[in-house]
C-alpha cells in the first residue's frame, strides 16, 4: 500500500464539545502559524471546508485577530468543489465570507484552487504548478487542517479511488459518486506528507466508527482508510469532542 510514510505519536485531544474543540483548535492554529512566522516572512495555511471548519474560523477572527500578522499568512484549500466561487457549495467562498475578509487577509496571499475552469484535469495540473512554484523544494504546508467523512474519506480523497493510490501529483481532479457534487480538485496523499503539522477537526456520533477504524484499525480494510494513510514531516494532532470518540 503506498503512501503509509512514517509512523507519527497518537495525538488525540478529546474536548466536552464542538465550542471547546474549535476553541483549542483555535489556538493551535495560531501556534503553529506563529512559530512559523518566527522561522520565515511567511506562513502557510492549508484550509478545510465544512460547518465545523467555518467555526474555527469564526473563532480565529473573534479571539485571534491580533495575536499575528495575518497579512503574512498564505492560505490554501485541501481541496475544492468544482462549482462558481459564489456557490453555497464552494469552500472559498466559505472561507472567504467568514476568515480572509474579516481578517483582511490580502488576495495575494489567497489561492484558491481553479475550481470554475471547465477542463478540471487541466484546472488540476495549474494549481500544481502554482504550488511547486510557491514552495519549490521545501516543505509545503506549515500547518494544514483537515475534516474526516464518515466514510473515512478525507479532502476528496475517498476510499477505494483510484487518487488514492497517486504517488507523485500534488493535486488531481476526482469525479466521485460518494458525495455531490461529483466534480472535484483534491490535494492528494504526497502533498499532505509535505506538511511541517495536519490537524483533524471533527465530531460527532456519525464520526465515531470511522475514528475508531482510523486509531485502532483491526484489519487491511481499516489501514487502507483515507484517513489513515495521512502522515505529515512532524506530527498529525487530532482535534475530536466526545461524541466522535470512541
Amino acid at each position: 500500500m503506498g503512501n503509509a510514510g512514517p509512523k507519527l505519536p497518537r495525538d488525540v485531544r478529546v474536548h466536552v464539545n464542538v465550542d471547546e474543540q474549535c476553541a483549542a483548535a483555535a489556538r493551535f492554529v495560531v501556534g503553529e502559524l506563529a512559530s512559523a512566522l518566527a522561522r520565515a516572512p511567511r506562513a502557510s495555511f492549508a484550509l478545510a471546508g465544512g460547518s465545523t471548519p467555518k467555526r474555527l474560523f469564526e473563532r480565529l477572527v473573534k479571539e485571534h485577530a491580533r495575536a499575528l500578522d495575518w497579512s503574512r499568512v498564505h492560505c490554501f484549500f485541501g481541496d475544492e468543489r468544482c462549482v462558481p466561487f459564489d456557490s453555497p457549495d464552494s469552500n472559498f467562498r466559505a472561507a472567504n465570507e467568514s476568515l480572509f475578509e474579516p481578517l483582511a487577509i490580502p488576495r495575494a496571499s489567497i489561492h484558491p484552487m481553479p475550481a470554475e475552469a471547465l477542463d478540471h484535469d487541466a484546472a488540476a495540473r495549474e494549481h500544481e504548478r502554482e504550488l511547486r512554484a510557491f514552495f519549490g523544494a521545501s516543505e509545503m504546508f506549515d500547518v494544514a487542517m483537515l475534516g474526516m467523512g464518515e466514510d473515512g474519506h478525507v479532502a476528496s480523497l475517498f476510499p477505494g479511488e483510484p487518487a488514492l493510490a497517486e504517488r507523485e501529483r500534488w493535486v488531481v481532479h476526482v469525479e466521485t459518486r460518494a458525495k455531490p457534487p461529483p466534480h472535484r480538485l483534491t490535494l492528494t496523499l504526497p502533498a499532505f506528507a509535505r506538511s511541517r503539522t495536519v490537524f483533524f477537526l471533527l465530531g460527532g456520533e456519525s464520526k465515531r466508527d470511522a475514528l475508531h477504524r482510523v486509531l485502532e484499525p483491526r484489519d487491511d480494510a481499516d489501514r487502507a482508510l483515507p484517513a489513515a494513510r495521512v502522515t505529515a514531516r512532524e506530527r498529525i494532532v487530532w482535534f475530536v469532542d466526545r461524541a466522535a470518540h470512541p
